[in-house]
């Protein structure tokens, strides 16, 4: 998350550990095929015994701002490691073609930075079981991602995750995955001013039910009616504090969206009196391969790797309060919606977006 954090930011600073002989494959490798890639999962040259690989969940990660790295640790066979809490250190891969040089303290590639815990973070819908190790699960036992809240990197570029831990039988796991820090924002950050969207709702004429959520295919009707009443712009307009969500339930590629939105449609039936709650479909049209316009102004940057879910909290004065790509919780949302005054009760802010 972005925007509200639980305690001053995590600086990485120089250690002593090394990776070794990994870090300079991955350099070349990285710099000389990978320069537009954002996220390049990584496995170890001699394999996990135990065959987990790691994989970067968070999509967007900027130089000198706190932020929230994810981590999702999965094998071979479809199983989730779940539970617990790993150890994880950073590794400074090399600056990516284009990025600025000559910046002050700007580590060696090779070098090693701080280690830290990660903790694991349910996807909404899973169990959270705080008292038990790290544990191998099928899906509907057991799905999340290992968070590190709040993290700064020192500066853009290619950089690795190594996730190591123990499993509950004894085992130890390696695991290592690389991603790109930005030298800027690629999606709207916190504290900017939200666009005034006129995303389509129930009832507009001409827009295809599929168009306001993919749920809707085949004659269906559009689920969460009170998630497809209220358009961005009327929600600003109205001074109202609104939770956004953008994902694509049926085609979504990362498998978070449905439980995401459906988290979205349970606040929102709990904090209705709060806030507004609002879920953009990504596409007009999946088979045309046609993006809502919505989705194309919020989060299309500019390499054109437009990816979802991501959630949104705009406050009462119309700008963004706070972001989560990917995963969101519960324990993340709720306490923000929790103290937001009624809307019967709140005035117009003043300074608020025409």
């Amino acid at each position: 998350m972005r925007g509200v954090t639980g305690g001053p930011p995590r600086q990485l600073q120089p250690s002593r550990r090394a990776l070794g002989v990994l870090l300079g494959m991955l350099i070349g490798a990285l710099i000389a095929g990978c320069a537009t890639s954002a996220q390049i999962p990584v496995t170890s040259p001699s394999g996990d015994p135990n065959g987990i690989v790691a994989e970067v969940a968070t999509y967007q990660l900027v130089a000198n701002q706190p932020g929230r790295l994810l981590v999702a640790l999965l094998a071979a066979d479809n199983r989730w490691l779940s539970f617990g809490d790993v150890e994880v250190s950073f590794g400074f891969l090399g600056a990516a073609a284009g990025s600025p040089s000559g910046l002050g303290g700007t580590p060696s590639a090779g070098a090693v930075l701080a280690d830290a815990t990660a903790h694991f973070l349910p996807i909404p819908g899973s169990p959270d079981e705080v008292d038990r190790p790290p544990t191998l699960t099928l899906p509907a036992d057991g799905r999340g991602v290992y968070a590190v809240e709040p993290i700064t990197f020192p500066t853009a570029g290619y950089w690795q995750v190594v996730a190591r831990g123990e499993l509950g039988d004894g085992r130890t796991f390696t695991a290592e995955a690389a991603f790109t820090v930005l030298d800027a924002p690629s999606v709207i950050g916190v504290g900017e001013r939200a666009p005034l969207t006129d995303n389509p709702v129930i009832g507009d004429p001409g827009v295809s039910a599929t168009a306001i959520d993919s749920r809707a295919a085949g004659g269906q009707q559009i689920p969460d009616p009170e998630l497809h009443s209220t358009s961005i712009a009327d929600a600003i307009r109205a001074g109202h504090p609104a939770l956004v969500v953008f994902s694509t339930p049926v085609y979504c590629v990362s498998r978070f969206c449905g439980p995401v939105t459906d988290l979205v449609a349970e606040l929102a039936a709990m904090y209705g009196d709060r806030a507004d709650f609002i879920h953009i479909e990504i596409y007009h049209d999946f088979e045309a391969g046609k993006v809502n316009q919505a989705a194309l102004d919020w989060l299309m940057p500019a390499n054109g790797d437009l990816r979802e879910p991501w959630t949104f909290l705009i406050g009462a004065d119309g700008r963004i309060a706070g972001s989560w790509d990917t995963v969101v919780t519960r324990g993340e949302l709720e306490p923000l919606l929790q103290a937001l005054p009624v809307k019967s009760a709140r005035e117009s802010p003043a300074g608020a977006a025409p």
